[in-house]
């Protein structure tokens, strides 16, 4: 992938280990600014890269085809972060070596997974109590909007809080995401805007009603949410067995 940098480094001449101040990047469409070092280390022998990252605007597409070997990558949009990237000598896969934490914000993101693009298109208007519109792809696919904070280490990305958002509905999630694509596992919770019974049609609406009270809190509807399986298969469903213990409060959403 083609990366154009401008730096300033400081040389220990006897040692070789290079400090970096700062380091102005592009990859590809997308810039960020990075500081650290690249030290010699004994065990395991080699270099080890350690950096302070930081991008505003960037795409998250661009990122994303430099660590995942899913092609396309998953999600298209914009990007903001900030990272501590280490980076060990040895002989596995620079993936595999890799090791992330950080927090980031994403915007305008859509799905290159159709499947899973429609399962989003679908949510967003149920939420907003619209179900009979699912079908209607005359709005165009659903941008998502998302933060949170991240670690990566042996090429599993871990969120320990992940906001998601869409018209109708606000998702709060913890869960791991392979970069191989292989493997989903998120649990949380959803606060919708529309009621129950107000996110179907026909006769299970008139069913629903009586069940409305049970899911609705401070005029909102929250409903314990899993997503799981591949990046090809995914998921979704009701989590009852993680009701009582949603990983983020609702005063947090945005």
């Amino acid at each position: 992938m083609p990366l154009h940098t401008e730096f300033h480094a400081t040389v220990d001449g006897t040692t070789g280990n290079t400090y970096l101040e700062p380091v102005n990047a592009k990859l590809l469409a997308s810039s960020f600014v990075a500081k650290g070092s690249v030290v010699r280390v004994a065990d395991p022998a080699g270099h080890e890269i350690v950096l302070d990252v930081v991008a505003q605007h960037g795409k998250i597409d661009d990122f994303l085809k430099l660590a995942v070997r899913t092609d396309p990558p998953v999600m298209t949009g914009t990007v903001g972060f900030r990272a501590k990237m280490q980076l060990s000598p040895g002989t596995g896969d620079v993936i595999s070596r890799l090791q992330l934490t950080g927090s980031f914000e994403l915007s305008d993101v859509q799905f290159t997974n159709d499947k899973l693009q429609a399962r989003i298109d679908a949510l967003s208007k149920r939420s907003q109590g619209k179900p009979q519109l699912i079908n209607d792809k005359s709005g165009g696919a659903i941008q998502s909007e998302m933060d949170g904070n991240f670690a990566l280490r042996d090429s599993l990305l871990s969120l320990s809080r992940l906001h998601y958002s869409v018209p109708g509905a606000n998702i709060f999630m913890t869960g791991k995401y392979s970069l191989d694509g292989n493997e989903f596992d998120f649990h949380g919770k959803a606060d919708l805007d529309a009621k129950v019974s107000q996110m179907v049609t026909g006769w299970k609406s008139v069913l629903l009603k009586p069940v409305d009270p049970f899911f609705r809190k401070n005029g909102e509807t929250e409903v314990p949410i899993r997503v799981t399986g591949t990046r090809s298969e995914p998921h979704f469903g009701l989590d009852l067995h993680h009701k009582d213990s949603p990983p983020e409060d609702s005063s947090q959403k945005k």
